[in-house]
């Protein structure tokens, strides 16, 4: 952004933001961007263009799946500089999964030349309920070898300054500030993943509600006396839309599959792979529906690996939300368009955002 531009956008005057400019490039914290500005002025030149300095330090993303973790790394101009990715092992402890992903930090740091003292925060997604500020792992099937693991753990264990979140929350902010939810403030998220989870953005802000349980549609009931959900209930919907519901539907005919032997079945339209497929997406989409008619978002993103079966997934949402949406109409649907790293740049979205490098911890890389 330009001078004007921040004055603009920090509703201030234009003499006050040159010269805290000044002082920041000074400082060699913002330096001028080479990139040029989407629309000239009418009149006169373009003004210099500002951005935080790149060289100026590096945020990680760290991302803990079920199976695989995922690090990315970025400098303060948001351009990524360095990922990698590792395999984690089945019921893992925190102790254990920290110590992985230290190792994994240092070797994709070290791949982009950068030492661990460049890297002034982290953010951390993990894939069960995080209640957030302050920053702790809440009971869950899904990670019991976490339970109470704080924030502060966390950091001590990484070195660094660290954010957490719960791997929707953080897909959902990794979608709005790269991805499909650019520029829109009422947006739902759904992760189509081996859990169902809902990131939601009101007015523009990430809603987690109280102790960070905002969004769980995965444990919404399709049916009471359904089969038992990891959470304690019955009939959720993770138990019948889910990846591994999917897997388990299809292993009478096809055997033990994994997510890729069910992609390939969905290549080549397999009539049940199709038909199981397209009844958990229209399962998926009812629970939606109900979310839409609460919040009335301008647009739905799916994301997750369901999201890559395409149209065999968006269809059957689209045709649940078109008939079950409330007069005003359903919201656009899309794909998520960041591929399977939306959840670590949401991680790294995160850090930026809650950090204190600029006053505190700031140093040259």
């Amino acid at each position: 952004m330009s001078r004007a531009e921040l004055a603009r956008y920090a509703r201030v005057a234009p003499s006050t933001i040159s010269a805290v400019v000044q002082d920041l490039v000074a400082d060699g914290v913002v330096v001028g961007s080479s990139q040029q500005p989407a629309q000239r002025p009418r009149t006169g030149r373009p003004g210099l263009r500002l951005t935080l300095n790149p060289g100026f330090g590096a945020v990680a993303g760290v991302e803990f799946g079920f199976r695989r973790l995922r690090v990315l790394l970025c400098d303060l101009a948001h351009n990524i500089i360095g990922s990698g990715e590792c395999d984690l092992p089945d019921g893992h402890t925190s102790v254990a999964g920290l110590d992985i992903a230290r190792r994994l930090i240092d070797q994709t740091l070290a791949d982009a030349g950068l030492t661990y003292g460049a890297l002034i925060g982290a953010g951390v997604s993990l894939p069960g309920p995080v209640r957030h500020h302050p920053d702790v792992i809440k009971p869950s099937g899904i990670l019991p070898g976490w339970y109470g693991v704080t924030g502060q753990d966390i950091g001590q264990s990484l070195g660094v300054p660290v954010s957490i979140d719960n791997d929707t929350n953080l897909a959902a902010l990794g979608e709005h500030v790269w991805g499909a939810g650019q520029g829109c403030g009422n947006c739902v998220t759904i992760k189509f993943h081996y859990g169902i989870g809902c990131g939601l953005f009101v007015n523009g802000t990430l809603v987690r509600g109280a102790f960070g349980g905002a969004g769980e549609i995965g444990h919404t009931i399709v049916d009471e006396r359904g089969p038992l959900c990891r959470c304690g209930k019955r009939g959720c919907l993770d138990t019948y839309a889910a990846i591994p519901a999917i897997l388990d539907a299809l292993a009478s005919q096809h055997g033990e599959l994994t997510l890729a032997g069910l992609m390939r079945l969905l290549a080549t339209r397999d009539p049940g792979a199709v038909r199981v497929v397209s009844d958990a997406a229209g399962l998926v989409g009812k629970q939606l529906a109900v979310a839409c008619n609460l919040l009335a978002p301008q647009r739905v993103v799916i994301v997750g690996a369901m999201a890559e079966a395409g149209e065999l997934v968006l269809g059957p949402i689209r045709a649940v939300l078109q008939r079950d949406i409330a007069p005003n109409g359903p919201p656009e649907l899309v794909l998520g368009a960041l591929g399977p790293r939306h959840t670590a740049l949401g991680a790294i979205a995160l850090a930026l955002d809650e950090s204190d490098w600029l006053p505190v911890t700031a140093r040259p890389a």
